[in-house]
């Protein structure tokens, strides 16, 4: 009998509420031995149709968008430590949905770029064309390609299943939200290749593509790096269509973004500089772009995460408390801000000195008060305490939880005095 068989129901959440209706739970490594390939293209069929019904529902507030390098890559070990660095700035992370992209399998529905023709440097003879596009660069890692070997295909499957179901925690909160990006692609076809049209005409976008060309993103995993024809050039009439791709790239990042609700914030300069010179071409200049400030997430993480691994659990921790989130937030953008123009070891130093002295003081505080190890500002339901035999249990055995006032007196006594932005810290440093 298959594994999931029989399973009709339709969840029209994430992804991982259909593997939870279709396996009746979340599968373990002996429930994904044993689904067949058969199995695997029911559940394939059920993922997509879910994807597909829920890719207009609005994101919350406070959802952010890496953009495909990341927010295709998350699930990939390679994309790991850029994943957490953003886990620790953005209260919510709009990822790409890799079970419902693994069946997508419409690549010649894609839109198509132009063919750039290339000629001899003397004699400008025709020695080649160059074509490359969406739906050339997504064509790998999918169904499509790997059914003809279904044990690679089924192999693949259930190690992006694995990993789903790894961040479920952090899916469930809705912390990290999974949309596929190709229904989205398709149904604004015409809209994004007239943005490519626009881009090509305008010589601002074109400077900007070409001022850093091996850092501007042409595609999810790719940037920079164009074909050429040896010793060729591009015809006259096609040089204006090289960047192209880039110019492709960047408007459907910011379709999947305005599609779900979220903010897009490029993570690169050069990326940056696209956005910034996209939003000054508008009839109506835009303000207040923001940047992924990576490298200083990057030094930020260098001390109080330093393997740069961050598990579900204090991811959730650490955003406990929204108002205490928002607050370090609201720090690392200022800081982000003042170090704008900081080299490497400047930004170091500015982040030692701002940093080291709050994790000394932390700690401090952490030792003279031993519940807050187990429990940073414990909330209502973990807070024991026995007002009616007059005495104050601790720890796991205690089963009843304050009522009113001697609830709030408890949490008073028993949190340090910390900042907002101090709370999420405490709760990195003591994960």
């Amino acid at each position: 009998m298959e594994t999931g068989s029989g399973h009709s129901g339709l969840s029209l959440a994430s992804p991982i509420e259909v593997l939870r209706n279709y396996f009746g739970e979340l599968p373990g490594e002996r429930v994904l031995a044993s689904l067949t390939v058969a199995g695997m293209e029911e559940l394939g069929q059920l993922l997509v149709q879910s994807a597909e019904a829920s890719i207009s529902d609005p994101v919350p507030p406070g959802t952010y968008y890496p953009g495909g390098w990341l927010g295709a890559g998350w699930n990939e070990p390679i994309f790991t430590p850029d994943l957490h660095v953003a886990l620790l700035y953005y209260p919510r992370l709009l990822v790409h949905d890799p079970l419902s992209g693994y069946f997508f399998d419409r690549f010649d529905d894609l839109p198509k770029m132009k063919e750039i023709r290339m000629v001899n440097h003397t004699s400008r003879s025709h020695i080649a064309a160059i074509y490359s596009g969406p739906d050339v660069f997504a064509r790998h890692a999918v169904y499509l390609t790997d059914k003809s070997d279904p044990t690679q295909a089924l192999d693949r499957f259930t190690r992006l299943i694995r990993t789903v179901v790894s961040f479920a925690p952090l899916i469930d909160r809705g912390i990290l939200i999974l949309r596929p990006q190709w229904p989205t692609i398709l149904n604004r076809r015409e809209a994004l290749m007239s943005s490519v049209r626009h881009d090509v005409r305008s010589p601002e976008m074109q400077a900007a593509a070409e001022s850093d060309p091996a850092g501007v993103s042409r595609w999810d995993n790719i940037r920079g790096g164009k074909v050429t024809a040896g010793t060729g050039v591009p015809h006259p009439a096609d040089a204006p269509w090289q960047n192209q791709d880039e110019f492709f790239y960047l408007a459907k990042t910011l379709a999947v973004a305005d599609h779900a609700g979220a903010t897009y914030v490029p993570p690169t300069d050069a990326d940056f500089e696209m956005v910034r010179a996209k939003a000054a071409t508008g009839a109506s200049r835009i303000k207040g772009i923001e940047q992924q400030p990576t490298k200083l997430l990057e030094e930020v993480a260098r001390l109080v995460v330093p393997q740069l691994k961050i598990d579900p659990k204090t991811t959730i921790r650490i955003r406990q408390d929204d108002e205490s989130f928002d607050s370090w937030r609201r720090e690392l953008s200022l800081l982000a801000r003042d170090s704008k123009n900081d080299d490497a070891e400047a930004l170091a130093g500015r982040i030692d000195d701002v940093l080291i002295p709050r994790i000394r003081d932390i700690n401090r505080s952490l030792k003279r008060s031993r519940p807050l190890q187990d429990n940073l500002i414990p909330d209502g339901a973990a807070i024991a305490i026995s007002a009616g035999i007059g005495f104050v249990a601790s720890g796991p055995a205690a089963a009843a939880a304050a009522p009113g006032v001697i609830g709030w007196l408890f949490k008073a006594y028993q949190r340090p005095n910390l900042s907002g932005s101090d709370t999420v810290l405490a709760r990195l440093i003591q994960k």
